[in-house]
């Protein structure tokens, strides 16, 4: 078995409430994953300051980690002159390998595809792909065209993969690129299907996760190939409303057996 999660972070800031890398890392201890997906990552923002730890913080990626998640991979895919955001890899698994590749479609907004190999110790190399898309169709359209590219390129069908991340697809336009040109299942679908099939509707995972007080658009998805999916669902409570403007996805994986 392997879980995973996805959650944007939203910088680990609010305007209201300040810094929230503290809360943060309770809700990562909390879903206590073996790897996590995430997006808007601020790893380095010298303006802030987190009166809760007492000291600058000198790296987002690295504080996230703490003692329970000995390896990471961080892409930055926006520059500013205080710093820089992208993406991040947590992993309680060696990561092997790992890149960042642009997909950014016009200057204004810069985007990544970030690309890890960890090592299981059941499973061998497991592929790891985190995303975060734009927000007008047209860019995320070809960004997701840019990934098909680069798993059809890079990722032989037989090697296990996640790809997981902020779409920001509520009209479901890279799902169906997604799921219909790399063969992925998308977990909290798979799970509503299931759940279906067995008359389980009051369990029915709805796969909401923005914004978070009041969940309502799909924006966040979590892509598997060549895994089994156990279990999956969105986090939901109140806990979960004040640590960043979207509630994660965390699920539960097996491998499926080779033909």
């Amino acid at each position: 078995m392997i879980t995973v999660a996805t959650y944007n972070i939203h910088k680990a800031h609010s305007i209201a409430r300040g810094c929230r890398l503290t809360e943060l890392k309770d809700a990562l201890m909390e879903i206590d994953v073996d790897i996590v997906f995430l997006q808007e990552v601020q790893d380095i923002n010298i303006k802030r300051h987190d009166d809760s730890l007492g000291y600058e913080i000198s790296s987002q990626t690295s504080e996230l980690q703490g003692e329970r998640y000995p390896y990471a991979a961080y892409g930055a895919n926006a520059f500013y002159e205080h710093g820089h955001h992208g993406n991040a890899i947590l992993s309680k698994y060696p990561i092997k390998t790992w890149q960042n590749i642009d997909v950014s479609d016009h200057r204004l907004e810069q985007r990544g595809v970030l690309h890890a190999i960890v090592e299981h110790p059941k499973y061998g190399e497991i592929h790891l792909i985190c995303t975060h898309f734009g927000l007008f169709k047209g860019g995320r359209v070809r960004q997701a065209k840019a990934l098909v590219h680069h798993v059809n390129r890079t990722i032989t069908d037989n090697m296990p993969l996640v790809i997981a991340g902020d779409f920001n697809d509520w009209n479901l336009h890279v799902h169906h690129i997604l799921t219909g040109e790399l063969e992925l299942e998308d977990a909290i679908e798979t799970m509503q299907h299931k759940n279906r099939e067995t008359n389980r509707t009051k369990k029915t995972p709805l796969g909401r996760t923005y914004p978070s007080f009041i969940p309502w658009f799909k924006l966040d998805r979590l892509y598997v190939r060549g895994f089994k999916i156990v279990e999956a669902h969105v986090k939901t409570g109140r806990s979960w409303h004040v640590r960043s403007d979207h509630v994660p996805i965390q699920a539960s994986l097996t491998i499926k057996p080779q033909d």
